[in-house]
């Protein structure tokens, strides 16, 4: 297994991965955010009323991550509220996972016993 260099994580932005869109049979190329665009993201979805949950507020902000996150083909946010249903979300959720917001399928405990 390959170990996590100082070059890796000082790549940071710079990753790049291609990732299958079934909605439209497709790939784009997408990359991870940095601290400043992910500080943009969390301003918006912000935390709002205690109890209740806004979800535009949610849609707004994944369709902000996956604008700022998806290279190939670049959106912008009102491009990408264009694109079909749960698409942006899909997308947005995997670009998380990639700026390790959110745990990924591609992250893998390591198991002690060897």
């Amino acid at each position: 297994m390959k170990r996590l260099t100082k070059e890796d994580i000082l790549r940071g932005k710079d990753r790049r991965e291609a990732v299958h869109v079934e909605g439209y049979d497709a790939e784009v190329v997408i990359r991870p955010l940095t601290d400043g665009e992910l500080s943009e993201v969390f301003a918006i979805a912000g935390a709002g009323e205690p109890g209740k949950p806004d979800p535009s507020r949610n849609f707004r902000a994944l369709r902000l991550v996956t604008s700022m996150g998806m290279v190939e083909p670049k959106l912008t946010p009102e491009e990408v509220a264009e694109m079909k249903f749960g698409v942006p979300e899909a997308i947005g959720t995997r670009i998380l996972e990639l700026s390790g917001i959110v745990p990924g399928a591609s992250v893998k405990k390591k198991n002690r016993d060897g």
